[in-house]
């Protein structure tokens, strides 16, 4: 009897070791501010090297909260040329972006308030306002999450909810300027 007891101590011992990792990681996740959780993914660093360029970068390393509607390198190459050379240029081109235009792009792509995918229901379409003050439709059909921009497209969530201690990321597939 005794040796079941402590068996099971044991393994509850474990069970609450591995839940308290479990717990853990997922808050040193959520440390890193919402820039810093951009630059940690490579797939954006054309967007994250406009935000560092920019006032904005001072932003989003504050409290917050923000929704971030980041849109990936490809995002950007299919963009119009001309936006993507004065907006989102490469850095080894050895141009800077607009100091005017290139901080109000970001602003369209920034939210004020975290908002999850669970934020629009299933079937219904929600306008809002970017920090830019760009008007914008997110419409959840079937699941599926897009964000209408005027004269800008439509682009698709293709990954949501990245969770950052002052906001939250949502990857799209298109950008949010004309």
């Amino acid at each position: 009897m005794y040796d079941r007891l402590k068996s099971f101590r044991r393994a509850a011992a474990c069970t609450g070791f591995v839940a308290s990792l479990l717990v853990a990681s997922s808050a040193m996740a959520q440390s890193k501010n919402c820039l810093d959780t951009l630059a940690g993914m490579p797939e954006m660093s054309r967007f994250v090297g406009v935000i560092a360029a920019s006032h904005v970068g001072a932003d989003l390393r504050e409290v917050g909260p923000f929704t971030i509607l980041a849109p990936t390198n490809a995002a950007i190459e299919a963009a119009p040329p001309f936006l993507v050379d004065r907006l989102f240029p490469k850095e080894s081109d050895g141009r800077t972006a607009d100091p005017v235009l290139a901080p109000a792009a970001v602003n369209a792509h920034i939210l004020a308030g975290r908002y999850t995918s669970t934020a629009v229901s299933v079937g219904q379409s929600v306008q809002t306002r970017t920090r830019a003050g760009n008007l914008i439709e997110v419409s959840n059909q079937n699941g599926a999450v897009t964000i209408a921009a005027a004269g800008a497209g439509e682009a698709k969530v293709v990954k949501s909810d990245i969770a950052c201690s002052n906001g939250v990321i949502h990857v799209i597939d298109h950008v949010l300027v004309r």
